[in-house]
């Protein structure tokens, strides 16, 4: 799978392979599981906060998948390895 529409410190979520995918301001590519630890919701990148967020139950992840506020405890799960 190609990330080249991913721009520095951005994240996109491909829905149909439960991928979250965040390239830091570097350029390394960080891939996590799309899904809510909490709950297994699908998250959602917040482009103003440069976060990830749980549309379910308020979850609140940073860009490299640590958890902000909950009711998630857990960070996201690694998906894979960086391109």
């Amino acid at each position: 799978m190609a990330f080249e529409e991913i721009q520095n410190n951005q994240g996109r979520v491909y829905k149909d392979k439960h991928l979250a995918v965040y390239r830091d301001p570097s350029g390394q590519l960080h891939q996590f599981s799309s899904l809510c630890t909490h709950d297994e919701c699908t998250i959602a990148w917040n482009d103003q906060a440069k976060e990830w967020d749980c549309p379910c139950h308020g979850s609140r992840f940073t860009a490299d998948g640590h958890v902000i506020t909950g009711p998630a405890v857990e960070p996201l799960t690694p998906f894979g390895t960086d391109e």
